[in-house]
């Protein structure tokens, strides 16, 4: 995942509530995504989906999975696609999977930017803003949330090549990698130039991302 601050998370949550107007609410939202086979024997069927959480909610809450503190917000499309160099096929999905991203959490982008109005459990309305708060999901798919190519840290500036490092390195964060993206002079469109030219980034071609 992207990390844009590296301190404690709950100072950092407090400085975000300290910015709102007074009497609103900060609803952090928490999504959480992997691809799933749901037949091995039968055909391979693999289904994506995404889920979602709020942040406000308990932690006893979210370990019973029989209170459904998560629930289905969308199912990502599962493609093959036909481009004649394999390669390119993690290019476009990942291309895929942020533009799904961007379609589906657009409301949530409008209401964290402008607020929304929603009532709590007892019924009084609030005034609530919606970010991002966390996103659970594994490696691969945390590389291709962050946009970074294959064996790098999707929290870090490491490679592979420095994964036994004894330091800390540079946190990974959006900022980064879109002055990064603003660096490559490529039309998007050009799938095979655009990839080539994000290596030296160690970018995964992504132009757009969905954060």
């Amino acid at each position: 995942m992207q990390v844009g601050h590296c301190g404690s998370q709950s100072t950092y949550t407090d400085l975000l509530q300290s910015k709102l107007p007074p009497g609103a609410m900060l609803c952090g939202i928490i999504l959480s995504s992997n691809k799933t086979h749901i037949t091995n024997m039968c055909g391979g069927k693999v289904t994506h989906p995404l889920l979602i959480s709020c942040g406000n909610i308990k932690m006893p809450m979210w370990n019973k999975a029989s209170l459904h503190a998560f629930l289905l917000n969308a199912l990502i499309p599962v493609v093959k696609f036909i481009h004649p160099m394999p390669r390119m096929h993690s290019v476009l999905e990942a291309w895929l999977f942020h533009e799904c991203l961007d379609i589906i959490l657009h409301p949530l982008k409008i209401a964290a930017q402008v607020r929304q109005m929603m009532s709590d459990p007892i019924g009084n309305l609030h005034h609530c803003f919606t970010p991002l708060a966390a996103y659970i999901t594994n490696t691969p798919e945390a590389c291709m949330l962050a946009c970074v190519h294959g064996k790098t840290s999707p929290v870090t500036m490491a490679s592979y090549k420095n994964f036994g490092n004894a330091f800390w390195h540079q946190c990974h964060t959006g900022a980064r990698t879109l002055a990064h993206i603003s660096h490559i002079q490529c039309d998007p469109n050009d799938v095979k130039r655009y990839f080539t030219l994000c290596k030296q980034f160690r970018l995964s071609g992504v132009a757009k991302p969905f954060w």
